[in-house]
């Protein structure tokens, strides 16, 4: 009996005693990673003196004045557009998640890296892809393609609809794939056994994986909501205004108006509680807990030929649109001289512009140290990140968790919509205070700076995407591993870790390419002589030499695919092959 009680838990009041110290924390790690920042920048809105920039202590007059004007309207626009991006990318993430884990559907892997490509594609370049193809006398009329009457719908909410909903399809996607990898085949063969037809199973089945397609559509909202790519081109040139260009505007007009910039700072991070809300309430009301050990892998529904042949020609035509067409025009820009140009002589193909990425004409602006830099960023961002995502996903599917819980949930998923460059001015604002560089750290224009600002960028949209999958394994795996005498690190690797290391995987993966990809953070807090490849690749686009500058893109994404690529490949070839097949995970390779 001595023996045996030996494997009890601690008792309830020390255990009440360790989670409130690993709450402490958590929330200073999170206070200095994302609320102390975003406040500090917050606080603008209504008290710009404490940042000496304004006489004010308390004030509401710049609260009306972002309500006001073009302001007011693009903070409109953005919420009635990012509502509208959400369910069309949830709708069709799910569809595609179907098709690609639980059908024949031809090619389910090429989808799969198709999917990775369309997520490491930056908006700014989808758009500008999308513009050199059908402007006039562009890549499309070189084929004798007439797209004017294309071209002047694509400037407009229709152009701003394509682009974002094609960038948030893969996240909605990632995170509904991986709650749909958990689930078994019994549900289905529950309800069909039962005499429901395959609509009525489809609505059955489908709210098993509810944590994971609200957490898709709260995170396709938020990236939504803090995009600026495409505020900064569609929305520019279509006298479209949206919040992040209008707030961009407000910071970098002279005099730079903080305070205003701030209140549609905190618009965007408010409107994203709803989706929070609705999510947190669905999720309470009962246990979405699917994977234990008798789960048994899902079976593929086989489609006939002709079934077959059109689910494949209706998955290739939405990756034609969304992913063929902004690649084939900037890979167009990239080899054609005098690409839409008027008066200009006759386009021709050339490597004119590769050959100055490897001989810059900018004094030290090659692409070579950059690009290195980023990969070094992108490898400690995205395994820090990784590893806080874990703690945090699981602190946030807890249904204890009280109101510590939702407020966390709050500002991780507010933190979302709010856009890197007001991140980066936010810790330039915090980590430039007198008493934090005097008396704590002293971390300005410094390299960790830049880490700490990338980990925080990325850290709400992992937590996310980790959620899901993490809150479908029951916890009664964990607590058999440790009745029978495991330690908490053996009971992790060998119960927690093979059910979800592809979506440690994916995770890990998501944060790098974005890392690489990310050009507001990094354009505000790079240290002197530390650019990394976002930043040079900006320095041509901003000197006109276009054709460089997306000569230096296009290697940069080759560059990510190839790290993508790899790691897949060794996770299938290093990794026990119960590991890829959820509910086996004791088979030996």
């Amino acid at each position: 009996m001595a023996t045996e009680l030996t494997t009890i838990p601690p008792p309830l009041a020390n255990r009440r005693r360790r989670l409130s110290a690993s709450s402490v924390v958590l929330w200073v790690v999170l206070g200095l990673l994302i609320i102390a920042p975003v406040v500090s920048f917050l606080l603008l809105a209504t008290s710009p003196r404490l940042f000496q920039q304004g006489p004010q202590y308390f004030t509401l007059h710049y609260v009306a004045e972002a309500f006001g004007g073009s302001t007011g309207r693009g903070i409109v626009d953005s919420l009635w557009v990012s509502l509208t991006v959400s369910v069309v990318a949830v709708a069709v993430a799910t569809t595609f998640a179907w098709l690609i884990h639980r059908t024949n559907v031809y090619g389910r892997r090429v989808w799969a890296v198709l999917m990775w490509l369309l997520l490491i594609v930056p908006t700014w370049m989808m758009t500008l892809g999308w513009s050199d193809l059908l402007q006039p006398y562009g890549a499309a009329s070189f084929f004798g393609v007439n797209t004017h009457f294309i071209y002047g719908e694509f400037f407009g909410p229709l152009g701003i609809v394509l682009v974002l909903s094609t960038a948030a399809l893969p996240f909605a996607y990632f995170v509904i794939s991986a709650g749909m990898r958990g689930l078994g085949s019994e549900f289905e063969d529950a309800a069909r056994i039962h005499g429901a037809s395959r609509w009525r199973t489809w609505q059955t089945v489908l709210p098993i994986i509810a944590p994971a397609i609200l957490s898709a559509f709260a995170i396709s909202f938020a990236e939504t909501m803090s995009d600026f790519g495409v505020a900064f081109t569609l929305g520019y040139h279509a006298n479209f205004p949206m919040a992040t260009f209008t707030l961009f505007n407000a910071i970098s007009n002279f005099p730079a108006n903080f305070p205003v910039a701030a209140v549609i700072a905190i618009v965007l991070v408010l409107s994203t509680i709803p989706p929070i809300l609705l999510q947190s309430r669905v999720m309470r009301r009962r246990s979405y807990a699917v994977l234990s050990g008798r789960t048994r892998p899902a079976r593929q529904r086989e489609f006939r030929p002709l079934g077959r042949v059109g689910a494949t020609a209706g998955i290739s035509a939405v990756f034609l649109i969304a992913l063929g067409v902004p690649i084939f025009g900037a890979v167009a820009g990239s080899f054609v001289t005098n690409l839409g140009i008027y008066s200009s002589g006759p386009v021709q193909l050339s490597t004119t512009f590769y050959q100055q990425v490897l001989h810059p004409s900018i004094a030290d602006k090659s692409l070579a140290a950059p690009l290195v830099l980023s990969n070094q960023l992108g490898l400690v961002v995205a395994s820090v990140t990784g590893l806080l995502a874990i703690v945090l996903a699981r602190r946030l599917i807890t249904n204890v968790g009280g109101w510590s819980q939702r407020i966390t949930d709050v500002f991780l998923l507010g933190s979302v919509a709010v856009p890197g460059v007001v991140l980066g001015v936010g810790y330039i604002f915090f980590y430039n205070l007198s008493f934090i560089t005097g008396h704590i750290v002293d971390l300005y224009k410094t390299l960790p700076l830049l880490m700490l600002a990338l980990v925080a960028n990325s850290l709400p949209g992992q937590t996310r995407f980790m959620a899901g999958p993490v809150g479908q394994i029951q916890p009664s795996l964990a607590e058999a591993s440790r009745v029978h005498g495991a330690s908490r690190w053996r009971t992790w690797r060998t119960t927690s870790l093979p059910l979800f290391s592809r979506v440690l995987l994916w995770g890990w993966l998501l944060t790098f390419t974005k890392t690489i990809a990310e050009l507001a953070i990094a354009q505000i807090l790079y240290p002197p002589s530390q650019e990394p490849a976002s930043v040079t690749i900006q320095a041509y686009l901003a000197n006109f030499q276009l054709g460089t500058g997306t000569a230096m893109t296009v290697l940069t994404l080759l560059e990510m695919l190839v790290v993508i690529v790899v790691a897949l490949g060794l996770y299938r070839l290093l990794t026990p092959k119960g590991w890829r097949r959820i509910g086996w995970s004791g088979v030996k390779s």
